[in-house]
């Protein structure tokens, strides 16, 4: 009986050894893990950073003055006729004063499937 007692004694510590073992060793891979990621988390901040720069660099007002007239040379200031309000704009389906019709309506399109026919039905799901 003690013979008996002892040996699962010793089987659970043995076994306990080897969990904290293996956590151990999980605990040090994520660690590893962990440190992979802030490393890369900051050589992206730099990225960033150097991004922003250059954004900063590249969009000069002086340098863009310059490429505008080396690159549009016809390119003029905009006039005060150029500007209007919503209220003379043409409505979206209007041209000349007539209001534009779709040529087919939602309802009568069809739609071949596969050698089937389709046809939509209220909702705009397909039969």
């Amino acid at each position: 009986m003690k013979v008996t007692f002892i040996a699962i004694w010793l089987i659970l510590a043995a076994s306990a050894v080897a969990a904290m073992f293996h956590i151990t060793f999980e605990v040090e891979n994520l660690e590893a893990r962990l440190h992979e990621v802030n490393r890369n988390i900051v050589r992206e901040q730099e990225a960033i950073h150097v991004f922003q720069a250059e954004w900063s660099y590249f969009n000069r007002p002086s340098r863009l003055e310059t490429l505008s007239q080396e690159l549009l040379p016809d390119l003029l200031p905009v006039s005060a006729t150029q500007f209007t309000t919503f209220s003379r704009l043409p409505k979206r389906d209007e041209v000349d004063g007539a209001v534009k019709r779709p040529a087919v309506s939602p309802a009568s399109f069809t739609q071949r499937n596969n050698g089937l026919q389709v046809r939509p039905v209220a909702g705009g799901k397909l039969q």
